[in-house]
């Protein structure tokens, strides 16, 4: 596991203030990061590719709801007893690890991928005894680790201004708010399913030991779809889609049991079991194309089928989205059967009825396939994979697709010339009232100014220059090869 040094992008973030540590001036806290100007754009970015195809194409509901969540709801689904990690704390200055990671870590030091793999079969006493046996010490003072035992990740916090106010949770994941607000949503909107229900919101888990930038963080960004389902159909569509062309798109797949990567037809991953039912096919095709929308090259992601001991207690079969980077493999998405189990454990503890009336008249509790993706992991993801260390400009750069970068231009004049200064800016309200994303700068040299486009991942900048006050054109520059030609700006 690599340190947070050797992040590609980690330098570029860091001068550019595309996202850094929050609470800076005290020094930081783990797990906590902000995001500047640049970064905004580029997360917002990839949240809007994300909705247009998962809310927008599938004529998903979307809703916002509540950062805090009462007890009860927690209690139902299974948060207060299940979400917990392994932690292990040096017995001498108690700093606390997650012990799976200093495990995995370890051995993929040394080279022994297949041993960091099994890591994630492992009980919390073979964690314990791998740690003695290798040796293992806190990484801060170098003495010896204690128990490996459960910590429950959850943000406690209480309702009411008193000691015996209602006890409450940070929202641990966006979903159960879909799920205690479906029955709502179905009297309200009368829909018929299968049906899609998505959040885009914040979640927080009180991680144990947070590194690697955005990849563990308390407080991040999760993308929801909740497809609700009648379990007994076998569509031939699914929201406007059809199931035949799902079915033969191609993904780079790993199956539970392996560790080899094979391209495999959805078809494929179906008959063989690897994904439960055609809802889940769909999640999983409509994933691969929001990659392909973005511009990832292929072979830095792929599809990963998890282990029975690797799956949440709710799950009846996950498939996670992985992304190559300089941390190794990191998800950014989980793909989940959960069945019935959201809404009949909801019923249970709410003593509410849950379940609904097809249009046949069946009456049927839904079971839902989920699809969480994080808003953080990707931006990531894509930025430590855009890095291009060019010597033939002596600069490094950000090759983003137009889809994500912050901005489609960048707005120059050539000098700091009151002509070239007011014909620049009468060009960068032209863009502006066009609604395109572009922003405008006269400071330092020309050639800074492209460095700094370059940095940030702009695909293109307009250069005002003498010529342009004669005839009307400009010097349009691409970042990915740095060709400038010219052109009429009405034709921009």
């Amino acid at each position: 596991m690599a340190s947070k040094a050797e992040s590609k992008a980690g330098d570029i973030a860091a001068r550019r203030g595309i996202y850094f540590q929050a609470f800076g001036i005290y020094d930081g806290v783990a797990g906590f990061y902000d995001y500047g100007p640049i970064g905004v754009r580029i997360k917002r970015k990839f949240e809007e590719a994300w909705r247009s195809l998962f809310v927008n194409r599938t004529g998903a509901l979307e809703i916002e709801s509540t950062n805090i969540v009462p007890e009860p709801v927690l209690r139902a689904s299974g948060h207060l007893s299940a979400f917990t990690d392994p932690m292990v704390a040096c017995s001498i200055c108690k700093t606390p690890y997650r012990a799976d990671k200093l495990l995995e870590e370890y051995y993929e030091k040394r080279g022994m991928g297949a041993e960091a793999a099994k890591v994630k079969k492992m009980s919390m006493e073979q964690m314990e005894k791998k740690l003695e046996e290798h040796a293992i010490k806190c990484e801060r003072c170098g003495n010896k680790l204690g128990k490996v035992e459960k910590f429950n990740m959850t943000f406690r916090t209480q309702i009411g201004p008193t000691a015996g106010g209602n006890a409450a949770y940070l929202r641990p994941e966006t979903a159960q708010s879909i799920f205690v607000d479906f029955i709502h949503l179905y009297k309200t909107y009368g829909f018929k399913l299968p049906v899609g229900i998505a959040q885009v919101g914040r979640a927080y888990r009180n991680e144990i030991s947070p590194r690697q930038q955005l990849v563990r963080l308390r407080e991040l960004t999760q993308m929801d779809l909740e497809l609700f389902i009648d379990p007994e159909e076998d569509p031939s569509e699914i929201l406007g889609f059809d199931t035949r062309s799902v079915l033969r798109e191609k993904v780079n797949f790993v199956a539970k049991g392996s560790e080899d990567e094979r391209s495999e037809s959805i078809d494929e991953l179906l008959k063989r079991g690897s994904l439960p039912n055609k809802y889940m096919a769909f999640l999983i095709y409509l994933q691969e194309k929001l990659m392909q929308e973005l511009g990832i090259d292929k072979r830095l992601y792929r599809f990963r089928e998890l282990e029975k001991e690797e799956l949440p207690h709710y799950s009846k079969g996950n498939v996670d989205l992985e992304m190559k980077t300089s941390y190794g493999y990191i998800e950014l998405s989980g793909c989940a059967s959960r069945s019935d189990w959201d809404l009949a454990q909801h019923s249970k503890e709410s003593g509410k009825e849950l379940s609904i009336t097809t249009e046949s008249g069946k009456k049927v509790v839904p079971h839902v396939v989920e699809l969480t993706v994080g808003g953080d992991r990707p931006v990531f993801a894509i930025l430590d994979n855009s890095v291009v260390d060019d010597d033939g400009r002596g600069w490094k750069w950000l090759k983003l697709s137009e889809r994500i970068a912050p901005y489609r231009y960048g707005v120059f004049p050539l000098q700091k010339d009151e002509k070239l200064i007011a014909k620049a800016r009468e060009m960068f309200r032209l863009l502006q009232e066009k609604g395109t994303d572009c922003y405008y700068s006269e400071t330092a040299s020309i050639g800074k100014r492209y460095a700094r486009a370059d940095e940030i991942g702009v695909p293109y900048c307009i250069t005002i220059d003498y010529t342009t006050l004669e005839d009307d054109t400009v010097t349009i520059r691409s970042r990915d090869t740095t060709k400038q030609t010219r052109k009429l700006i009405g034709e921009i």
